[in-house]
């Protein structure tokens, strides 16, 4: 297309579109752009201020290499999120995942191949991003059973892998950086 060009307005009836569709008043459009979302996460994560302006924060403990938990344990803190996702229906709501590092700092003193530790950190950021999902779709799926819906667009996840370990222990090796 070259120049300026004009578009039509269809001037379709949509209230009798919709007649034909069933639970249309049930579906709402996500709030959130995810691109932007995750652009802005990114650029937090960059400038190390992913915690600025956090309202509330709790800590789910996973079994070595496991992405599962018990919900049961966490429901004052799920009923706190889900609180607060309802009453600041604008605010993200992030979910960071984190990884152990000491594997990899067990290989890396044994002298395993750099493609082996490469495999160990990717593995890592894996196990982080799927325990931040797995909080996310908990947290979600316990909003659901207390009669409410949230938007699941409010919800960003990080998995860190081995960049910021939450036990503190970074070894000899540039892993928290």
């Amino acid at each position: 297309m070259q120049g300026r060009q004009a578009l039509a307005v269809a001037g379709w009836d949509y209230n009798a579109l919709k007649r034909g569709l069933a639970h249309a008043n049930d579906v709402e459009a996500p709030k959130f752009n995810q691109a932007q979302v995750a652009a802005v996460v990114a650029r937090k994560q960059q400038q190390g201020t992913l915690g600025e302006g956090e309202l509330f924060a709790f800590e789910i403990f996973f079994q070595p290499n496991q992405n599962s938990f018990s919900a049961d344990l966490y429901k004052e803190a799920f009923g706190k999120v889900i609180g607060l996702a309802s009453t600041y229906g604008g605010a993200l709501i992030t979910i960071e995942g984190h990884s152990d590092p000491m594997g990899y700092l067990r290989d890396k003193k044994d002298g395993k191949p750099e493609v082996v530790l490469g495999q160990v950190k990717q593995a890592a950021k894996n196990l982080s991003l799927s325990r931040a999902v797995a909080v996310r779709d908990s947290v979600i799926e316990y909003a659901k059973k207390t009669g409410i819906t949230l938007d699941t667009s409010q919800f960003a996840v990080v998995g860190h892998g081995l960049a910021k370990p939450r036990s503190g222990v970074c070894g000899e090796v540039s892993l928290c950086a």
